[in-house]
């Protein structure tokens, strides 16, 4: 009697959905690799977050330099920053690499020694005005070029990770929520100040501490992303001039656009929450009066609750409501109107305070999601190049978007020094002794700059057109090619 064929054996994949599963389907990021992404961004962010939100603060008010100055100064470096990003981008390009080893060199050892040049820009060193401007642009400097080879291979790898749009939409969801875990834990830089006194620390104590845990510490947690994996085949170019690689870019309207979206952007955040609440905002709950700082901390708190819980569902919003570009669109249009809504609410009392936070959280759920879509459109962006020119460009586009924030931030800088000084600010007068004209300017300064910043970000940006039907074409393209080319690799 003939023996029934036994059925083919069948293999039960684990679910991607485990928590800490280190398996996943071909193409695709296991939880735990995508966690450890997710964590090293934390740290890096958390190192570039106290650079960026309190360097300044830290130069005008612990080292008692001209705001001007420290303006012109801090808009300079990030100026300098901004240009030297291309060169990096298109050095790792152009570097010959084993397969899966194109980013990996610049997330391992490299962290330690931008932690600590981190920690330094944070050090008083009891100098005058002329030498701590010195110390500081050298330090900075250091820090910049080390940092961006970093931050382009860190964020450079998300187009490498998955070769799946859709896919790589979840990563850059899951590494938006690592930044605003940093975020987070930036938040509670002004509450730590705000009872300052009670604890009987100085500033210029605290910031060397911050500059130790955010900086050095954070660099650190950073060098988990060693443990990510390149799953897109990546074939070194032909040698091309610098100016070449460059100019082909013009092919890409898409990452062209993004890019100029987010420089025009500038203004939102251009003058530092610190100064609006520190020297206008004081509120008394229950006879108990709470600072500038303080109440800082708890407003960075409150409006960011609902974003950060949105976030986790950021990937299904999108695709309801069309892509990820959509949800731009939304957000920008919400911060505008709500923003608008909550300066004519005002802040002098608490219930107006209260409706504010009440506004602006509402605004927050769907501009905490813009990163996330940002980045996914630059992975998009990369495909598109790839698509149309054989070339995949993570270095150089990755590279172009930290210029566009390093320029972001630059004019942010410059324009913080040149409104600060123009209000006549001097941080040695204390909280009373600032002008009218400071105190005045403070609440449009921090409610309407952001506003306009989304008006001008918006218009680049609703000429990008790439339609579902255009990424789905895209991605099956490219597919067939990497199966093409994987074929003729074996047959050779």
């Amino acid at each position: 009697m003939p023996t029934k064929p036994s059925e083919p054996k069948t293999v039960k994949k684990p679910r991607r959905w485990w928590l800490f599963s280190k398996y996943a389907e071909e193409g695709y990021v296991p939880n735990r690799e995508l966690f450890a992404y997710a964590a090293s961004l934390t740290g890096q962010n958390m190192a570039y977050a106290i650079v960026s939100q309190w360097l300044f603060y830290f130069c005008t008010d612990v080292l008692h330099i001209g705001a001007q100055k420290v303006g012109f100064l801090t808009g300079f470096t990030r100026i300098w920053d901004a240009v030297n990003d291309p060169v990096v981008g298109t050095l790792i390009d152009r570097r010959k690499c084993q397969p899966g080893r194109k980013l990996h060199p610049y997330l391992g050892k490299l962290p330690i020694f931008i932690g600590i040049l981190t920690a330094l820009m944070f050090v008083d060193f009891s100098v005058s005005e002329t030498a701590a401007i010195l110390i500081l642009l050298c330090v900075y400097i250091a820090w910049d070029f080390t940092y961006s080879f970093q931050d382009v291979a860190l964020w450079g790898m998300m187009s490498l990770i998955s070769p799946h749009p859709h896919e790589r939409s979840r990563v850059s969801q899951w590494l938006n929520i690592g930044v605003g875990a940093a975020s987070g834990l930036i938040s509670l830089v002004p509450l730590i100040m705000g009872a300052r006194e009670s604890i009987g620390i100085s500033e210029k104590t605290l910031f060397l501490i911050f500059g130790i845990f955010f900086g050095f510490g954070g660099e650190l947690l950073s060098i988990l992303a060693y443990k990510t994996k390149e799953r897109v085949t990546f074939v070194a170019p032909p040698q091309e001039p610098f100016l070449k690689q460059l100019t082909e870019l013009r092919h890409n309207k898409m990452l062209l656009l993004l890019l100029l979206a987010q420089v025009l952007n500038f203004l939102n955040g251009a003058i530092p929450w610190i100064y609006f609440f520190k020297y206008c905002v004081s509120v008394e709950i229950g006879g108990k009066v709470f600072n500038g700082e303080t109440v800082q901390f708890y407003y960075g708190i409150l409006v960011s609750v609902l974003s950060a819980v949105s976030m986790f569902f950021s990937v299904k919003l999108a695709d309801k409501i069309g892509g990820m570009r959509n949800i731009i669109v939304v957000a920008q249009l919400m911060n505008i109107a709500c923003r608008v809504l909550a300066f004519f609410v005002g802040f002098k009392t608490l219930p107006q305070m209260i409706a504010v936070i009440v506004i602006i959280s509402v605004s927050s759920i769907p501009t905490n999601m813009i990163g996330i879509a940002q980045r996914a459109m630059l992975c998009d962006a990369v495909d598109y190049a790839e698509w149309k020119t054989g070339k995949r460009t993570e270095g150089i586009s990755n590279s172009l978007q930290n210029l566009t924030n390093k320029l972001t931030d630059a004019l942010k800088l410059l324009t913080s020094g040149l409104v600060l000084g123009w209000l006549s600010y001097d941080a040695e007068l204390g909280i009373e002794g600032q002008s009218q004209a400071f105190y005045d300017a403070q609440w449009p300064l921090f409610m309407l700059l952001p506003a306009l910043g989304s008006v001008l970000y918006l218009i680049p940006f609703l000429c990008i057109r790439y339609t579902k039907a255009q990424k789905a074409q895209v991605e099956k393209d490219l597919k067939e090619r990497r199966e093409a080319a994987g074929k003729e690799e074996k047959e050779a």
